[in-house]
């Protein structure tokens, strides 16, 4: 195991079987991009709702807190990696990652946005 300041993600997480995360957004769909299965651990901005989503989709754990013990820590490593349905579900995120293509979506949605004209109409008229 290894504390750093910066992790380069491409060179490091198709190394890993699993990842301890505070829960940022970056290295959650970073890691789950690759299938890594997580263990969580943040109470600051998103990170709670993110925890509570990975442990809902069964990809990790979520350890409820900003400061978790390393007790805590090695027995959610031990659960995540004794059991394989958390590395199957962080694989079936990653095939779902792989079969979504976000920039056509953005590039389909703003094609669909009403044009000026449109726009002029469907605004309410200032008095």
């Amino acid at each position: 195991a290894r504390v750093l300041d910066f992790v380069p993600y491409d060179r490091l997480l198709p190394k890993v079987h699993a990842m301890v995360t505070n829960g940022g957004y970056g290295s959650v769909n970073h890691a789950l991009s690759l299938g890594i299965p997580l263990v969580v651990a943040g109470t600051t901005e998103e990170k709670p709702e993110i925890a509570a989503r990975v442990a809902w989709t069964g990809a990790g754990i979520n350890l409820k807190t900003g400061q978790p013990g390393s007790r805590a820590i090695a027995d959610a490593i031990h659960q995540l990696l004794g059991n394989p349905s958390y590395r199957q579900r962080a694989q079936a995120l990653r095939d779902a990652f792989a079969g979504y293509d976000a920039l056509a979506s953005i590039a389909q949605a703003l094609e669909n946005l009403p044009g000026p004209a449109e726009r002029s109409r469907l605004q309410p008229a200032l008095a």
